[in-house]
């Protein structure tokens, strides 16, 4: 009976006949759901009512106040809680991303898997960060996860925040800090808080996100751009204001800058900070480390971060790979049809004759196309020869080992 964890509009982790499904995007699964935090890309199974969903009470309270309905069937979870489904235990941690968020342990008799949802492994203005744990299959977010993305030091970026809004831009301008309405707005409310006396005005979404940190016992101070208060503010000048990235000001005489970690990587084409509620390439690495695990995959990466897993093998050594919709084993990945792959990973075995010389992927699928294999199939043989050490894979393509 094997632990088995796979990608199906959500993370899937089996055993047996038994399931669980986190941060699922569809409501196809009958398998008890489990949601890390309150961001869109990662609560979706909150649209669906009808559904039970695992959650933090501040999820709930984030998503409502984020204008979200019918926020019904919670099952409230807390770090240090565990949920028992069959042979199935599901233990929250916290995650470090934004208030309320959490990573699941999912603990069954063959093996742990740790899924983190989005983290953070640093200790920022407004969350303790991420511990790790060992685990036998580490399944673990890449958004910053190449070598470009090296954050500074968060008090460093605090400077540069406040010097930015009081030495350049007030005076003549208000400073507009354009971010997350959750996680990152908090955090430049409390640099504004613990570095200047400068006022913070929240603008829109970012509003009823701080009073929902309010109501949980974070110290911050900021008022709303539509109270009386916050028009007063603004009329002065004397005042910096918070609003979500993709909102429009009606404010005239603004600077605007981005917090975001992306801001890592734009150079100057902008004003921007590159403060992030994510860890870096280097805390990533630092991560999968210390979690000890059999093997990796990776999730939530873009273009620039797809090869994290690569990095991983290269690196630490560790088995790893992409998470996908292959079902996955703490051994490797497990072959829908095993016989086929077999088939297919003797013919491209046959086809690469030439030693040291590299054949791109999809050259090889066009090959063995010919022979009856699908994509699908010369894709999973082409990587359980790598896995098994008789292809090697580098950026020019596979060659044999």
């Amino acid at each position: 009976m094997d632990l088995k964890v796979r990608y199906s509009g959500g993370v899937v982790v089996e055993y047996g006949d038994q399931g669980v499904v986190l941060d699922p995007t569809r409501n196809t699964h009958s398998y008890p759901t489990f949601v890390t935090h309150a961001h869109a890309d990662h609560a979706a199974a909150f649209k669906h009512p009808e559904r039970t969903k695992y959650a933090t009470p501040e999820t709930l309270r984030l998503l409502g106040a984020m204008g979200w309905k019918r926020l019904e069937n919670l099952e409230p979870v807390k770090p240090g809680d565990k949920v028992t489904l069959g042979d199935i235990e599901v233990r929250a941690h916290n995650s470090g991303h934004v208030l309320g968020s959490v990573m699941y342990e999912v603990n069954t008799p063959e093996g742990t898997v740790l899924y983190t949802g989005d983290m953070c492994t640093e200790t920022t203005f407004t969350m303790n960060p991420a511990a790790p744990m060992d685990c036998d299959i580490l399944v673990v977010e890449t958004t910053f996860g190449a070598p470009m993305f090296s954050f500074p030091k968060r008090d460093d970026v605090a400077v540069e925040v406040y010097q930015w809004a009081v030495n350049t831009v007030l005076g003549g301008r208000i400073p507009v800090f354009k971010t997350d309405s959750i996680g990152n707005a908090q955090e430049i409310i409390s640099i504004l808080n613990q570095f200047t006396n400068l006022p913070a005005v929240t603008a829109k979404s970012a509003t009823p996100v701080t009073d929902v940190y309010r109501e949980q016992g974070y110290n911050l101070d900021s008022v709303d751009a539509k109270s009386q208060e916050g028009m007063d503010l603004i009329d002065s000048g004397k005042c910096a204001i918070i609003t979500p990235k993709g909102s429009k000001l009606t404010t005239s005489n603004t600077e605007e800058a981005l917090a975001s970690g992306w801001a890592t990587i734009m150079g100057k084409k902008r004003i921007a900070f590159p403060l992030s509620d994510h860890a870096d390439y280097r805390s990533l690495m630092s991560y999968v480390r210390r979690c000890k695990p059999k093997r990796v995959l990776t999730f939530h990466g873009g273009s620039m971060t797809k090869d994290f897993y690569k990095h991983v093998k290269n690196s630490l050594g560790i088995p790893a790979a992409p998470l996908t919709s292959r079902v996955e084993t703490i051994m490797g990945p497990l072959m829908s049809n095993e016989s086929r792959i077999r088939a297919c990973s003797h013919q491209i075995v046959h086809t690469i004759r030439i030693p040291g010389f590299f054949y791109q992927p999809s050259w090889l699928v066009r090959e063995m196309s010919r022979h009856g294999f699908t994509p699908g199939e010369t894709e999973n043989s082409i990587e359980y020869l790598v896995e098994r050490g008789i292809l090697r894979g580098t950026e020019d393509g596979v060659c044999l080992s």
